[in-house]
Formats: structure tokens, C-alpha cells, sequence
């Protein structure tokens, strides 16, 4: 089986749907929620179709999922499939066009498998109609529809993505402190998509992406990390640990540091290491 494939064809299931359903007020109903998370019937719809079209397809694999979690199929995998059915689920209840479906697809090397171990990734950032496709296998990225890749950063001011709670608040200001210090003449930008914001920020549209919330999950980041190997860019927890290193099926939730400018990813990383 082309696994590079699958992911482009779970990715537009997901997209297809998101479009046929844009402002149906049914759809977005509230059915399930967490300390950090709400379920609408959207998101299950879209996971539940993707889910059985790898039924369909007989592969014995891992599914991981956001609504559904761990389900496996089969005896023997050979693979584990990384579903976010709705990143952006804010933008998309309000029509705000900035929302995706991501699928990775990580080759089975056990219980302790790693994103890593990742084969591919696809990105469908839906109200584009684009994908950003990532092959592990051949080491390739390409924008299947219509966007820009910039070789240098384009803009005058450092732009950031930057995701932060105050959980521990003395700790959040001295990092605000420490970070305006360092860069006195940054923007910042949270539009409310990781995954899409890691592609941008893969794509030097950011000069980088902060998230310390320790919030964001394995079905967030595992597309957005296959484009950062394939682009050859930075993507670590706020200790500088390359996100592969973690074990996709522990289900961690991470910090994140993100850029593809080396020098912009070594002075986060300094500065996170003097205050968390």
C-alpha cells in the first residue's frame, strides 16, 4: 500500500466534509467536553468516516485519533495513522477561514514507536483548498494547490506564533519579561490552527512558533512535524528534545519550539531555560 497516498485521501475525506457542513448549525453542536477540550459532532463525523475507510481497507494498523483514541485494527500492524479531524475548531464554528485536517503515517516498530518513525505527513488547510504533503520515504515537500515557500524571512519585524496560560503565572511573566527583552520589536500572531501555524512557520512566514501550554497532543503536531523533517527545520519540547524522540502511542502532550531558522530556535530555547 502507498502510505503517502492514504494520507491524501484521509486528509481530503476530512476536507470534503468540513465544506459540505461550513454553517450548519447542527453540526456544530456540543457533545462531549474536557478540561482542555471540546468535542462537537463535527469532529466525530469526520473521524468516524476516516476511521472506517481504514476499516475498509482491510490494513491492520494503529488508528489514533482525537475523538477515538487508540483503536486498534488488526493483530500485526505495520503502521500507526495520526488523525486530527478539525484543527481550528473556534475559526471554523465562526466561519473564520483558517482550519485543517492533518494525517500522519508512522511506520510500527512497536509499542515505543516514535514520531520519528514517521513515513509521511498531509496538511489540508481546507478553506485553501491546499495540502502540504510531506514523504518521509523519498524526502520530498510539495504544495498541492496554491501558497508561497519563502527562501529567506520576508518580513522587517520578527512575526511569532506564541501560545501561552497563565497556569503558572510569575513564571508566565518572566518569560514574557525575558522575551520582549530579547526581541523589543517582535509581533505576535495566534490564529488559532497549530498545525497550520507550524506550516507557516516552516515556510519562514514566522520567524518562529511558541507553544507552552503543554497542551497540544500527538494528533496536533505529527503532520506538522513530518514538514519540519522534510524542510529540515527545528522542531523540539522547550528543553530542545526533538519531538520525534516521544513515543506516539504514550499520547504525550508537549510544549513546543518550532522554526526554520536555527538562530531564532537557539535563542528560545535560551530564554525558556532561564525561566521554566
Amino acid at each position: 500500500m502507498d502510505v503517502l497516498d492514504l494520507a491524501i485521501e484521509l486528509a481530503s475525506i476530512g476536507g470534503r466534509i468540513l465544506t459540505e457542513n461550513i454553517l450548519r448549525l447542527d453540526k456544530l453542536r456540543i457533545v462531549a467536553r474536557s478540561k482542555d477540550d471540546i468535542t462537537r459532532d463535527i469532529d466525530l463525523e469526520i473521524e468516524k468516516t476516516i476511521l472506517d475507510t481504514v476499516r475498509r481497507k482491510s490494513l491492520e494498523c494503529i488508528f489514533v485519533g482525537e475523538e477515538h483514541g487508540i483503536v486498534r485494527l488488526g493483530s500485526s500492524p505495520s503502521y500507526v495513522i495520526i488523525v486530527d479531524p478539525l484543527d481550528g475548531s473556534a475559526n471554523y464554528v465562526s466561519n473564520m477561514p483558517f482550519y485543517s485536517v492533518s494525517v500522519a503515517i508512522c511506520r510500527y516498530r512497536g509499542e515505543k514507536t516514535k514520531l520519528s518513525d514517521v513515513l509521511c505527513g498531509v496538511v489540508n488547510y481546507v478553506s485553501l483548498n491546499t495540502l502540504y504533503v510531506a514523504d518521509l520515504e523519498s524526502g520530498s515537500f510539495h504544495i498541492r494547490g496554491s501558497d508561497i515557500v519563502f527562501q529567506e524571512y520576508p518580513h522587517e519585524k520578527p512575526t511569532f506564533v506564541l501560545y501561552v496560560e497563565p497556569r503558572d503565572l510569575k513564571a508566565m511573566l518572566r518569560f514574557l519579561e525575558v522575551f520582549w527583552r530579547e526581541f523589543p520589536d517582535l509581533r505576535v500572531r495566534v490564529l488559532g490552527a497549530a498545525s497550520i501555524e507550524l506550516i507557516e512557520t516552516m515556510l519562514r512566514k514566522f520567524y518562529a512558533f511558541i507553544d507552552i501550554r503543554s497542551k497540544l497532543r500527538v494528533v496536533d503536531i505529527a503532520a506538522a512535524y513530518a514538514v519540519a523533517r522534510s524542510l529540515d527545520a527545528k522542531m523540539t519540547d522547550h528543553r530542545g528534545t526533538d519531538l520525534g524522540e516521544y513515543a506516539v502511542l504514550d499520547l504525550p502532550r508537549f510544549n513546543v519550539v518550532a522554526s526554520s531558522i536555527p538562530e531564532a530556535h537557539q535563542r528560545i530555547l535560551k530564554i525558556l531555560s532561564m525561566v521554566l
